[in-house]
């Protein structure tokens, strides 16, 4: 568990991040995209939550005095140029109070206080405009943002609206009609099994009928004569029933076939809103940090929402960092001889399996120099690393190359969120960077969170696969291809006139079979951030596409498997990490990472259902202090979804939460057989009387306050909660 200090030092570190985020919404609202109020407003209340519960009263305050201007919007009153001020300060302030982690000089205290007295003016001037002419009353209604406002420049002239991004629907109609089918072919099966049972008593009958005991040779010869026909009746109403079951069983593989397709085809969203996304804070980052640069998207492709929505901050990220990291001043840049202008291009590229993502910039590459010195500390030998042998260390918890914490950078937040996001969906990073021309980072992820394109392969006792994404070639080895070298075999890799050494392992060696690459043993060649490295393996078959189980919902865990994929013998294959593959193929022989990591979970679960990250893992590491095993979700639809899979021990829920909110799932879970009586304590940020009143009626335990957050008050009511009490 992270103790407090590290959750605020979390806080103050993500903050950056999120008040550029914050700062796009605005902007992208002010320029006509009026569903970004609903998001900025979820925004700055997670904002007020976790630092309530952190006890960063400054912090929280602030967002809460933008939290309703914001409403204030929203609710129908015209926003003026004092709005967007008021707005913008709030969000400078933010990053003001995280930069010096709360440690307000008597000057930063009187800056805040003037941007607390902008934002009282700025909500005192609407509360007085009251609504804008056609717009709606508060309270406001989320469907109405779907109309886009006037820009704030042009609030007296005609506008036109701009038409929301369209995303797939579900074609109710088509999913009712396959419902239909598929309860004809049940009920179909209910008369096939009423058959089936006719049939064994016709064959009990048939037993008894020609049974030898207490029956003369003469009389047995006689019951078989006479049984003849009855059992060939038999055989005629097998035979039926067979034929009839194969027709039954094809006709409901094929509509669990259309039905799954029309369900995944309404998950399915188009990368232009993502890209415009990238676009806003490609310019809104150059503008902050005041450098010229040509933000350059192109490309489209299909996604499930699932990975849309991990995809996007990943990009963000990428995005920023090029510019704040990548894009030199314009006078480094007229020393190099390039344009003042800088470019940072996204292209997107879809092919059959996955979605590739290449940010690229013209900047002035990694600074490995400075990596080297920022890693010498912590890293043995770390001066004398190779600049693809640094790559790796990019994507570490909260590295920074940073020399001053800026706007956008320098509190470590970047490439490790990067890699968390895209390992999260099985995707992968690559890196290419060269000193003074500028880097290149590829994103590869499934197109499809549960199905995935892979190379089935096998070493010793274990069927495993790999993304096929992943795979770079297939190799034979060749005494002549095989070198020994200081730190381990490694493999020739000729393409063209280029000739690369890549490192060599042994997968049965990696999972704990033991075992060298020897020469006549295929190798699979596998991309890696750092370039390329090669395992043997016992055998591989053609990619194939499966469908997968991840591994946070199996009831076994391993670092080494991301997922597991069912075969038609029933047995499971497998589907490996393979950055992981890498980082324990690196290191010394140890324990096999299969041998001690499947073991069963038996702890109390907890569900936490917060869409706040760091409160959400606040409560989560306070929970699994007191021995608890916990799932999390980041809204009430989550939540519900993971109740029901698998049934809680006790939840605790935040109540306003996107898609569907707290009091919402308690109903829902007080409705559902095997929840009913779930233990449900609340945190909230609302009136503490206000709660109780409403959600006592739910059967929830417990309300508290976010505002008045005490740890050890919690701990108490859990557990009571899991005893009973």
């Amino acid at each position: 568990m992270r103790s407090r200090a590290d959750l605020v030092a979390t806080f103050h570190r993500t903050m950056p991040d999120r008040v550029a985020q914050a700062t796009d919404l605005w902007l992208g609202y002010e320029q006509g995209q009026g569903g970004n109020l609903q998001v900025l407003r979820r925004l700055l209340h997670t904002l007020k939550g976790e630092a309530h519960m952190l006890e960063l009263a400054a912090c929280g305050d602030l967002a809460e005095l933008a939290e309703d201007v914001i409403d204030a919007v929203r609710g129908g009153a015209r926003p003026t140029q004092l709005t967007g001020d008021s707005v913008l300060g709030a969000l400078e302030g933010l990053g003001l109070l995280s930069a010096s982690a709360g440690a307000e000089g008597a000057e930063a205290a009187l800056e805040l206080e003037l941007v607390r007295e902008t934002l009282r003016a700025a909500r005192a001037e609407l509360g007085r405009s009251g609504p804008a002419a056609g717009a709606p009353t508060p309270p406001p209604d989320p469907a109405s943002e779907s109309v886009l406002p006037p820009r704030l420049d042009q609030a007296s002239a005609p506008h036109d609206h701009a038409q929301p991004v369209a995303r797939a629907a579900l074609d109710a109609e088509a999913v009712g009609a396959l419902l239909q089918e598929l309860q004809r072919l049940h009920s179909e099966r209910e008369l096939i099994q009423r058959r089936l049972r006719e049939s064994q008593r016709m064959l009990r009958a048939l037993l008894v009928e020609i049974d030898p005991r207490g029956a003369s040779a003469d009389r047995i010869a006689e019951r078989i004569a006479k049984t003849l026909g009855y059992g060939a009746e038999i055989e005629r109403l097998l035979g039926a029933v067979r034929a009839d079951w194969s027709s039954n069983e094809f006709a409901a593989g094929r509509a669990l076939g259309e039905l799954d397709e029309v369900v995944r085809s309404a998950s399915v969203v188009r990368t232009e809103r993502l890209l415009n996304q990238v676009s806003l804070a490609a310019r809104s980052a150059a503008r902050m940090l005041g450098k010229d640069v040509e933000a350059r998207v192109e490309g489209t492709g299909l996604l499930d929402a699932a990975v849309e929505r991990r995809l996007e901050p990943a990009l963000l990220h990428l995005v920023r960092n090029a510019i704040d990291h990548g894009i030199e001043p314009a006078d480094v840049r007229a020393r190099r001889g390039k344009p003042a202008r800088g470019t940072v291009a996204v292209t997107v590229v879809q092919t059959d399996a996955a979605v590739r993502v290449e940010v690229k910039d013209d900047g002035g590459g990694v600074d490995f120099a400075r990596l080297r010195e920022v890693l010498a500390p912590s890293v043995p030998g770390a001066a004398s690393l190779d600049d693809a042998e640094l790559i790796p260390y990019l994507f570490a918890d909260g590295l920074t190359t940073s020399r001053s914490v800026g706007a956008i950078s320098g509190r470590g937040v970047g490439l490790d969120i990067v890699a968390r996001e895209i390992g999260a969906l099985g995707g992968q990073v690559r890196v290419d960077s060269k000193p003074g021309l500028g880097t290149t980072i590829v994103l590869v992820v499934p197109k499809n969170p549960h199905g995935e394109e892979v190379v089935p392969i096998s070493s010793g006792r274990f069927r495993c696969a790999v993304p096929t994404h992943a795979v770079h070639s297939v190799v034979l080895l060749e005494d002549d291809d095989l070198l020994h070298a200081a730190d381990g075999p490694r493999v020739r890799l000729t393409s063209g006139a280029d000739v690369e050494l890549a490192p060599l392992y042994a997968l049965g060696a990696v999972l704990g079979d033991g075992g060298q690459p020897e020469p006549g043993d295929a190798a699979l060649v596998l991309h890696h951030a750092a370039g390329l490295f090669a395992v043997s393996v016992d055998g591989y078959e053609n990619p194939r596409l499966v469908s997968l189980v991840r591994s946070e919902e199996m009831p076994f865990t391993s670092p080494l498997v991301r997922a597991v994929a069912p075969t038609a013998d029933g047995e499971a294959m497998l589907l490996l990490d393979v950055e992981r593959l890498f980082a324990y193929a690196r290191q010394a022989p140890r324990e096999a990472p299969f041998a001690a990591a499947f073991e069963p979970k038996r702890e109390p679960l907890a569900l936490v259902v917060e869409d706040a990250p760091v409160a959400r893992e606040l409560l989560c590491g306070i929970l699994r202090a007191l021995g608890l095993r916990v799932e999390e979700a980041s809204d009430g639809r989550e939540g519900l979804a993971r109740a029901r899979a698998t049934p809680p021990d006790v939840v605790l829920t935040d109540i306003e939460m996107p898609y569907m909110s707290g009091p919402e799932m308690v109903a829902e879970l007080r409705r559902s057989p095997g929840l009913a009586r779930v233990p449900v304590v609340v945190l909230t940020t609302a009136a503490q009387e206000q709660s109780e009143a409403a959600l006592r009626g739910l059967g929830v335990r417990a309300v508290l306050s976010k505002q008045r957050f005490v740890e050890e008050e919690l701990r108490r009511i859990i557990a009571a909660s899991l005893r009973g009490a």
